[in-house]
């Protein structure tokens, strides 16, 4: 089935580019347009540094847990757990997301003061946790694939 017939200066990655581009209009339900539009923005937003933008797991998070996000983009792939660690001693939990090389490192499940082993409460990817806790904080999220 032929939408619309374009015409593209350019072959391969940039020919492909510029083609989606012309056809937006008629590809308007196509999620990769969406994607690319909402990339495009978050790029926008990063250039003219209106300070609306976050970025990176740590500072995502801090705004998400902040109920200060409207919009994530959410990489599907994304691998990062979310681990919710607890002192068995002083009660006291912390969150981290962690990249798998650091959950290799133990100073984020021992206590650096006793040396005894902190307790996993809760060990999640990031992404499902975001998934299903989104709504919690009043964001919405939008997943990216790796196509984009």
């Amino acid at each position: 089935m032929v939408i619309a017939i374009y015409d593209v200066s350019y072959g391969q990655e940039n020919g492909l580019s510029q083609a989606i581009t012309q056809s937006a209009d008629a590809l308007s339900n196509v999620r990769f347009v969406e994607e690319k539009k909402l990339i495009t923005n978050f790029f926008t937003e990063i250039s003219l540094d209106t300070g609306m933008i976050v970025f990176g797991v740590a500072d995502t998070m801090k705004a998400v847990e902040m109920s200060a996000i409207d919009k994530v983009l959410l990489y599907e792939d994304i691998e990062y757990m979310r681990y919710v660690i607890k002192n068995p001693v002083s009660g006291e939990t912390k969150t981290y997301y962690l990249t798998k090389a650091q959950e290799e490192d133990p100073k984020y499940f021992k206590d650096v003061d006793s040396g005894i082993d902190m307790e996993v409460v809760e060990s999640e990817p990031l992404c499902d946790w975001l998934c299903v806790h989104y709504g919690d904080f009043g964001a919405n999220i939008e997943l990216i694939s790796d196509k984009t």
